[in-house]
């Protein structure tokens, strides 16, 4: 007879059962967590003074859901984990993620305790340095706040991060480790701060990444979050490297089956979208196909990255879709006609321009003024990029610029009024792309501006290394090029073309 709650059970003061001689009680056993009795009674008398932590790992740091999940999973025929998510699983999941969301969000207000927080080492070296870094609020803002609008997006981006590295922490860690410890050079407030690369953790983590086996939801999470770190890692590293995107296509074809179910929870939109975002837009200038088209998600997406461009991203896709036939129709006389490309591609101009971002009301109370004006001028530039895109995939640079030039204009428009009402309030500027675009229809607006992304770590630098495609497609158009700019990608763009 138990005469007393589960560990887990206890310390989220639920109500704990047990049916017949089962050794996990209802709770633990739906949600596929383990169950232990294993904590002592609690001591009686005064409370000990607080004493300097002992060596070793801290309690909530010793949960090791990732070994309980693999031993309770689903499994097929042959007692192997399964690798798709099984029907009962669906039906059952949007449940059971408000369970696991609701578990972390205990931990992490638990673990938030001024008591439970360590001095951080200068040094990345173990999970543990990890964990200390990530459940410190002041550390997590500095080292990730480049990669999102404003601070009303960190309290979510630290519940999901710590929510994944509790939960993958074997294949995360060296990746993660890596990514923390460069962006500690890049970081405006100096909490903590690494001198050099982790070269060595950062090819681990490459290594993880090729060989990671995704027979859960939190196992996607991990290498969707794991590929846009070593994508960071490889642009600030590797100056005149176009590999980058390979790794987020990576990470993005081997969660593809898995993302329908990861993009209907709120809370992993840190995650999922900003590797579509980076996929799509590579794959704009480079005229491939992206791996995955976005689709309904029944809600509106509101992203640390992406802002307000979920709805816009499927019309990317599809110029994605129409510009690979393009580029195929050239070298494959078998291939779609010419005619029915520009059909298409009138068809979703048509979308394009009567798109407007989403505006529900939440978005004027849980983010602050500026953090929407930067997400709506977002989402502007986006589309005037997306109608210049097909723009050009109709006339080559030296015809039909007037109507170029008046879209570019829009573009340094929108950007000139983001940047006089104090630009620097920002953390983020995702706007590389449509920035690169107006410039090579326009010269000497864009460069003024291009100066406005020097506070911005990952768009600076890549801004910087894309100058030097942007003189080389207007030297071709001076000198009488009469191609499209895109046929100048594959032999003159080695450099990551990043949002």
């Amino acid at each position: 007879m138990v005469l007393k709650a589960c560990d887990r059970c206890h310390s989220a003061k639920e109500k704990c059962t047990f049916a017949g001689d089962s050794p996990q009680c209802t709770r633990c056993r739906r949600l596929k967590l383990s169950c232990s009795i294993s904590r002592r009674n609690r001591r009686i008398g005064r409370r000990p003074a607080a004493k300097a932590f002992p060596h070793g790992q801290m309690q909530v740091w010793s949960a090791e859901p990732q070994k309980h999940q693999d031993e309770s999973g689903s499994r097929d025929a042959r007692g192997n984990p399964s690798t798709t998510p099984s029907r009962s699983t669906k039906a059952r999941y949007p449940s059971e993620a408000s369970e696991v969301v609701r578990t972390l969000d205990r931990d992490l207000s638990l673990a938030m305790g001024p008591e439970k927080l360590l001095a951080s080492p200068t040094s990345l070296r173990t999970t543990g340095d990890a964990f200390r870094t990530v459940l410190d609020i002041e550390k997590f803002s500095v080292i990730h706040m480049p990669f999102m609008w404003g601070p009303s997006f960190i309290p979510v981006a630290q519940k999901t991060v710590y929510g994944i590295l509790a939960l993958s922490a074997p294949t995360l860690t060296e990746g993660y480790l890596a990514f923390l410890g460069l962006m500690t050079r890049y970081q405006r407030s100096l909490v903590m701060r690494q001198d050099e690369p982790d070269m060595s953790k950062a090819a681990m983590g490459l290594q993880r990444l090729r060989s990671v086996k995704i027979a859960h939801d939190y196992d996607a999470a991990c290498a969707l979050f794991l590929g846009q770190t070593m994508y960071v890692f490889n642009v600030l590293t590797a100056p005149f490297s176009s590999s980058a995107h390979s790794i987020v296509r990576s990470s993005l074809m081997s969660t593809k089956q898995w993302m329908p179910r990861l993009i209907r929870i709120p809370i992993m939109d840190t995650i999922t979208m900003t590797p579509i975002l980076i996929d799509t837009i590579e794959c704009l200038a480079h005229r491939e196909i992206p791996i995955v088209r976005l689709s309904d998600t029944g809600r509106i997406i509101i992203d640390r990255y992406a802002g307000l461009c979920a709805t816009l991203l499927p019309h990317l896709y599809d110029i994605c879709t129409w510009s690979h036939a393009q580029k195929r129709e050239v070298r494959d006389t078998a291939s779609e006609s010419p005619s029915h490309i520009y059909e298409r591609l009138a068809d979703i101009e048509q979308q394009i321009q009567r798109w407007a971002p989403p505006s529900p009301p939440q978005l004027y109370t849980d983010f602050t003024q500026h953090e929407v004006l930067a997400m709506v001028t977002q989402a502007s530039v986006y589309r005037l990029a997306a109608l210049l895109v097909i723009h050009r995939l109709r006339y080559p640079l030296g015809i039909e610029d007037e109507p170029a030039r008046f879209l570019a204009s829009g573009i340094f428009s929108e950007l000139s009024y983001f940047v006089k009402s104090d630009a620097t309030k920002s953390t983020a500027l995702p706007v590389v792309f449509p920035l690169t675009l107006a410039m090579f229809e326009i010269e000497g607006p864009g460069e003024e501006l291009w100066e406005q992304l020097a506070a911005f770590t990952v768009q600076n630098m890549s801004a910087v290394r894309l100058q030097g495609f942007v003189k080389q497609v207007r030297a071709a158009r001076d000198s009488g090029y009469g191609g499209l700019w895109f046929e100048l990608v594959d032999s003159q763009l080695h450099v990551a073309m990043p949002p």
